[in-house]
């Protein structure tokens, strides 16, 4: 199947690892913007900040069910028209499809429209619309087509198991916005057009639920989970060949247990222009989560609250924990041992928590610590922590901070740190803990 072809092609430089894109604009009155894109890493500042747009297309469906509750096995669903969704159902209507095959050819006259609304999605469920799928393939060729959509407050998408594809820009596998939710179960699930995330939760407060199954993107700025609303994902595997594993945009959350995460880069929280103010939430428990290119976590321009526990594994080839543009960040290690750097620019600040016999490996800079008695900290270079509570002092030296030799320096003025008194402590393995800036 062909991409659509479309008026006009920009062509967009994505800068890592010399991935490169054609990207098509949207052909309609609505700015060729994607708000629903992050801006990645890969490519800093490569998204425009997105702008507030009403609505201008409906939804159209081939196949549509508004009423009642319909049943259908096997049997195929195609649209190729431009905002025509294959299967579309609206309240109150219900749909329960057991191994369809369904298919998307064409590109949307938006790529806001197909973001916020899911207009052009190849399965949408809008106004309280139902549908559940079991089994079967979902697939879409053309910019601007997710594979299932779920939009509007009591509007519901679920699908288990089968596969979900999509090879053009700007089309995520499966999303939910303003309220509607999506749920996955042993789902795989693969994009490769760039701007097209695994999952989406879009704006609104949309919910996507993930258990089990495969999260794989291969486009660039297309990562395996993102959210502007609710994402959860139970004991998947997810990965991101050039952006990150997980994206927390705005005052979302995304939460991981069990799951092996492998991306570009690890995790990210941060807020482009527009999004809804507030942290943004991530927690991860058990499994693991790789950075292949870069840092495992990063908080930009918002305040992100980073929790690791019960044994989360990672390995990163840059920090562990990096935060820039006026961020705060908050990240409480639970019974996991990490490894890498924590780093602040000079507009951004830091606390890391250690607890139930957590440990982390590496230098600090610029950052809080707070140990209880079961955790340790490893010194890795010279670092300068700004509080550091919990520090385990005996005989003039610092129990539970293993200095291997170099020189960790404290603010004696922090009302935190009155309790170290200004005063020189001996590190555990060689180092010193002294005061200064």
């Amino acid at each position: 199947m062909g991409r659509r072809v479309m008026t006009r092609v920009v062509t967009a430089s994505l800068l890592a690892g010399g991935c490169h894109a054609v990207v098509p604009s949207p052909v309609s009155p609505v700015s060729p913007v994607s708000p629903m894109s992050p801006v990645s890493p890969v490519s800093p500042g490569a998204s425009a900040a997105p702008q507030s747009t009403p609505r201008q297309f409906e939804a159209r469906g081939r196949f549509t069910v508004n009423r009642g509750t319909v049943s259908r096995s096997r049997g195929g669903y195609q649209a190729g028209a431009v905002n025509e969704s294959a299967i579309l159902v609206s309240g109150p209507g219900r749909l329960a499809l057991t191994d369809p095959q369904v298919d998307k050819t064409g590109s949307s006259a938006s790529n806001s429209e197909s973001g916020f609304f899911g207009v052009n999605a190849a399965v949408l469920a809008q106004s309280g619309g139902s549908v559940a799928i079991s089994g079967g393939s979902v697939t879409t060729d053309g910019a601007g087509a997710s594979g299932l959509f779920a939009y509007g407050q009591t509007s519901t998408v679920s699908m288990t198991g089968g596969t979900i594809e999509t090879s053009a820009d700007y089309s995520h596998g499966a999303s939910a916005a303003d309220q509607g939710r999506t749920t996955l179960a042993r789902v795989k699930v693969t994009t490769s057009g760039v701007h097209s995330a695994a999952v989406l939760a879009a704006r609104g407060g949309g919910e996507v639920t993930m258990i089990g199954g495969e999260l794989s993107t291969s486009g660039c700025l297309s990562a395996g989970a993102y959210s502007m609303g609710s994402v959860t994902c139970v004991g998947a595997r997810v990965e991101s060949e050039h952006a990150e594993g997980l994206v927390v945009d705005g005052a979302s959350s995304l939460s991981a247990k069990d799951c092996v995460v492998r991306g570009a880069y690890g995790a990210r929280i941060f807020r482009l222009g527009g999004r809804r103010q507030g942290p943004g939430v991530l927690t991860l428990e058990g499994g693991r989560l790789v950075a292949e290119k870069g840092d495992t976590f990063q908080v930009r321009a918002t305040t992100g609250l980073i929790t690791v526990r019960r044994g989360v594994r990672v390995r990163n080839r840059g920090r562990l924990l990096h935060v820039t543009r006026g961020a705060r960040a908050a990240l409480t290690v639970d019974g996991s041992a990490l490894e890498g750097d924590v780093v602040t620019d000079g507009t951004s600040s830091a606390t890391v928590e250690l607890r139930g016999g957590a440990r982390l490996t590496g230098r600090i800079s610029r950052a809080a610590l707070a140990l209880d008695a079961s955790s340790r900290w490893s010194v890795t270079e010279d670092s300068v922590v700004g509080a550091l509570t919990g520090a385990r002092i005996r005989g003039g030296g610092v129990e539970n901070v293993a200095g291997n030799g170099h020189v960790v320096r404290y603010d004696p003025r922090l009302p935190e740190n009155r309790g170290l008194g200004g005063r020189s402590y001996a590190l555990a393995k060689g180092g010193h803990l002294l005061p200064g800036r």
